[in-house]
């Protein structure tokens, strides 16, 4: 389960998509400790076919919900059973996105330390590209009727079982695709088998080093979330 991560600054979001100034994602901060049920920035197509970053809540909540709470634990979507599920089987054959970051955060449930409070928990690594360049993760995306009939947009990340050095922390992982499947990816025309496949030939190129247990608390925020965490 991928729980927490960390979004890109805007302009590398504009050079990895070639998105300009119109179609960026101006509105929005760069986040060091993403949560579930934030706002987050989302790449999918618009209506002139251009791809376009637009601001959307972490955890799907699809269209046919009837309940005033959202969903709890929607955040994430195994791409295992996507396909039949239905929480994610509209979205997964019509309604793709990708969902810009710089890394994530995953515990390493075989490594428990003592965080500044003296508890016992599972040792945060961060997970990156070894540029440390954007990650287009596969993602999933609805839009809700909400109960004060304002619509409200929202997506999930797709995960699939850890490959590479992130197996060694942890036993699932983002699906996380190459610049040129995101064409494919958010395209209409795409299939279903063409989805798998591209989830399939996902990147499994990724660096992790320990961080410190603060990115547990989701109020500690800062660009210092990331820094290695010294022996």
């Amino acid at each position: 389960m991928c729980g927490r991560y960390v979004t890109p600054e805007e302009a590398a979001m504009e050079r990895y998509w070639h998105i300009g100034a119109r179609n960026s994602g101006q509105w929005i901060r760069r986040i060091y400790n993403v949560a579930p049920s934030q706002q987050v920035p989302m790449v999918l197509l618009n209506e002139e076919g251009e791809q376009e970053v637009v601001p959307a809540r972490w955890g799907l909540i699809p269209f046919w919900w009837k309940q005033a709470k959202p969903p709890q634990k929607s955040f994430n979507a195994r791409s295992e059973e996507a396909a039949t599920k239905p929480m994610w089987r509209d979205a997964i054959r019509h309604r793709r996105c990708l969902m810009p970051a710089a890394g994530w955060y995953e515990w390493n449930e075989k490594e428990p330390v003592k965080n500044k409070a003296g508890r016992t928990v599972n040792q945060p690594y961060y997970h990156h590209a070894a540029d440390d360049g954007v990650l287009a993760i596969a993602g999933l995306w609805s839009t809700w009727d909400g109960p004060t009939g304002q619509d409200v947009l929202s997506c999930a990340l797709l995960t699939h079982d850890a490959a590479g050095p992130a197996a060694a922390i942890h036993h699932r992982m983002p699906v996380i695709l190459s610049p040129e499947q995101c064409a494919t990816w958010l395209s209409p025309e795409t299939s279903l088998d063409q989805v798998y496949n591209a989830i399939a030939l996902a990147r499994q190129d990724f660096e992790a080093y320990r961080v410190s247990t603060d990115v547990g608390n989701t109020r500690n925020q800062g660009a210092e979330l990331i820094d290695p965490l010294q022996a």
